[in-house]
């Protein structure tokens, strides 16, 4: 039978699918207040999410097809090899996964658990209904024994709404989100994540690991990349009547090894003033001067099992590829710090 929300229908069979909720409100996602913040901080800096419209989405799906770009398909890889294994650990279990995109390398696992546990429930966390219904119509058509749930909200509001799920739960979280999170973000989540599951529920993550500065330059440095990070100046001036004039800025991608991270920036190549009218604001960047539009931290696996320690995450598994670029970790959620390993 298929889990669900107190006061809410259940999932309906074969092919049928439930989504609660509408899109978030682009006010609660685009917050000027803190773009100006950010902009007017040493170094200045906007928030990632500003990647992820129309546009800079169909980049990224683009991006993740580079020849350079592995992360994308090496944690594909990787599921695709131990997706069983992680079915074997977890038992019969809810899997809950934050941010669907398009379910591909979801898939993988929902396969691996049918066919070891037989019919399987998935809730979904994305902040776009119409992401939603796209990844229930891909996964239905690789698999119909899925019970679907999409839950249109952010990740924190999502977890507030999986913890009213019965049963045990395997909290999914690829595509190296967690990487591309500043500190305070990171620590957010993580205590989001721990509220939403009980002692003894799973967490799933991929990880891009650190590595030799040439094959993450490489990566970050693509053509397609260089689109995508200029295409944040496009969303700004679209988004709050903007007047950054993108080929006056160049594109800069680097390995931060003291800091364990790649960082993406865009370099003024002129002295220049930005107006942003909706916002009332103006600043002036100096020729040479950077804004700083994504982290991407590349972890020691072992430093990034302490950093979830704290929040009662104990390792269980982890898998690689065979060039150790990346990992898939898995960890239990403990009763309390004490048990985690050391």
């Amino acid at each position: 039978m298929a889990r669900h929300f107190p006061g809410t229908t259940a999932v309906a069979t074969r092919n049928k699918y439930e989504i609660l909720g509408a899109d978030v409100p682009e006010e609660t996602l685009f917050k000027g207040d803190l773009l100006v913040a950010s902009l007017s901080e040493s170094p200045r800096s906007v928030n990632s999410i500003y990647y992820y419209d129309d546009v800079g989405s169909s980049l990224f799906e683009r991006l993740c097809h580079e020849e350079t770009y592995y992360l994308f398909r090496t944690e594909k890889d990787i599921l695709a090899q131990h997706a069983t294994s992680i079915a074997d650990i977890t038992g019969p279990i809810s899997i809950v996964e934050l941010g669907s995109g398009n379910a591909e390398k979801t898939c993988l696992l929902f396969d691996a658990y049918v066919k070891q546990h037989g019919r399987t429930f998935y809730a979904a966390i994305d902040i776009n209904r119409s992401i939603l219904e796209s990844a229930a119509e891909n996964i239905f058509s690789v698999t119909t024994d899925l019970d679907f749930l999409g839950i249109v909200g952010t990740y924190q509001t999502g977890l507030a709404q999986v913890a009213n799920l019965t049963g045990p739960k395997l909290l999914v979280c690829l595509g190296s989100t967690m990487g591309n999170m500043h500190d305070d973000e990171l620590h957010d989540l993580l205590l989001s994540a721990q509220s939403a599951l009980a002692s003894g529920d799973y967490l799933l993550v991929g990880m891009d690991l650190d590595k030799d500065t040439k094959t993450l330059e490489a990566a970050y440095n693509n053509q397609t990349a260089i689109l995508t990070n200029l295409c944040v100046l496009r969303h700004l001036n679209w988004r709050f009547d903007g007047d950054f004039r993108l080929f006056q800025f160049r594109h800069v991608a680097f390995h931060n090894k003291p800091l364990y991270r790649m960082e993406s920036h865009l370099e003024a190549t002129q002295e220049q003033t930005i107006n942003l009218k909706n916002l009332d604001f103006s600043f002036r960047l100096d020729q040479g001067e950077m804004i700083r539009t994504e982290i991407m931290r590349k972890v020691e696996l072992h430093a990034f099992h302490k950093l979830l320690e704290p929040y009662k995450f104990r390792p269980v598994q982890h898998w690689t590829d065979s060039s150790q670029k990346y990992a898939v970790s898995l960890f239990q959620l403990g009763a309390d710090s004490t048990e985690l390993d050391s």
